[in-house]
C-alpha cells in the first residue's frame, strides 16, 4: 500500500478541490463570462466600424474580448484555491515589459486612429510626406504606406506621419499651374502676351475662373521674364503643364520670337592683336 500512496494523496487533494458546487461555479461562470465577452465584441465591433476603419474596429473589439476571457480565467482559478496574486503579479510584470517594448506600436496605433478622424488624405491622393512624395496605397492601423512618382513602395509609420507636414496635392478640386518663359529684350511683349494669351484661352482644360494671370515677373540677365499663372483639375494639373509649356515654347518660334539662352558679352581693356599665321 506504500507504493500507491502518493497516487491516493494526490486523488484526496483533487477530490478537495473538484467538489460539486466549485465545478458548477466555475461553469457558470465560463458561460457567463463567455457570452459577455462575445455580446461586448461584437457591441463594440458594430459600434466603432461606423466611425473608424474596419482594422481598427476588429482590433478594439478583439482587445476587449481578450481582456474579459483574461478576468475570467484568474476569477475560476481562484474558485479553485489556486493564490492568483502571483499570476496577477507576474502579469502586471510581463504586461510594463511589453508596454515598454511595444510603445512604438501603440503610438502608431492612436496615431493612425487620429489620422483616420482628421482625414489628411486618402488612398489614391498625391501627397507628400517625411520629404516623400507620391500617391498613397494604403492606411492601416500602424504604418502609411506611399507608391512614389519612380515607383519605389516606401513604408512610413503613422507616428512619423501624423508630427510632420503632409502635403496633399488633391485634396482641392482645382490646382494653380504656374510657368516660367523668357524672351529676348529685343522681342515684342505685346506680341508674345497675344500668342501666349490665345494659347490659354483655346486649352480645353484651362478654367476661366479662376482667370488666368500672365505678367512680366522679372528682367533678367539674359531676358524679359514672363509668368504665366493658370488653373485646371486637380487630375488634369501635371497634364496642362506639359502641354502649355511646349505650346508655348512652339508658338513663340513659330511667331519669330526669340526665347533666349545664357550668354555673355566680354570686353577687352586693351585691344587685342590677331596674328594671322600663313600655312607655307
Amino acid at each position: 500500500m506504500e507504493v500507491f500512496k502518493p497516487v491516493i494523496d494526490l486523488i484526496s487533494r483533487i477530490s478537495s478541490i473538484l467538489t460539486l458546487d466549485k465545478i458548477l461555479a466555475s461553469l457558470l461562470i465560463f458561460i457567463i463570462g463567455i457570452f459577455l465577452a462575445y455580446a461586448l465584441r461584437r457591441l463594440i465591433y458594430k459600434t466603432t466600424y461606423r466611425v473608424t476603419p474596419l482594422h481598427i474596429a476588429k482590433a478594439l473589439s478583439n482587445l476587449v474580448y481578450y481582456i474579459i476571457v483574461a478576468v475570467v480565467v484568474i476569477a475560476i482559478l481562484s474558485i479553485f484555491g489556486v493564490n492568483v496574486t502571483g499570476v496577477i503579479v507576474a502579469g502586471g510584470i510581463i504586461g510594463i515589459v511589453l508596454g515598454f517594448a511595444s510603445q512604438t506600436i501603440v503610438s502608431n496605433l492612436l496615431a493612425g486612429i487620429f489620422l483616420y478622424w482628421d482625414k489628411p488624405f486618402k488612398p489614391g491622393d498625391p501627397v507628400s510626406i517625411e520629404n516623400v512624395a507620391g500617391v498613397v496605397e494604403e492606411i492601416s492601423i500602424i504604418s502609411t504606406r506611399i507608391q512614389t512618382w519612380d515607383g519605389v513602395y516606401v513604408r512610413i509609420p503613422n507616428e512619423k506621419v501624423f508630427t510632420t507636414t503632409i502635403v496633399n496635392y488633391g485634396k482641392m478640386p482645382v490646382r494653380r499651374v504656374e510657368l516660367k518663359v523668357s524672351i529676348a529684350y529685343r522681342e515684342d511683349f505685346e506680341k508674345a502676351l497675344e500668342v501666349i494669351k490665345r494659347l490659354v484661352d483655346e486649352h480645353p482644360l484651362i478654367l476661366a475662373k479662376p482667370e488666368p494671370v500672365i505678367f512680366v515677373s522679372e528682367l533678367g540677365s539674359d531676358g524679359v521674364e514672363i509668368t504665366i499663372q493658370v488653373w485646371a483639375p486637380t487630375s488634369e494639373w501635371i497634364q496642362v503643364k506639359r502641354e502649355l509649356l511646349w505650346l508655348i515654347k512652339k508658338e513663340l518660334t513659330k511667331a519669330g520670337i526669340e526665347i533666349p539662352f545664357p550668354q555673355r558679352d566680354l570686353w577687352f581693356r586693351t585691344p587685342l592683336e590677331v596674328k594671322i599665321i600663313e600655312k607655307k
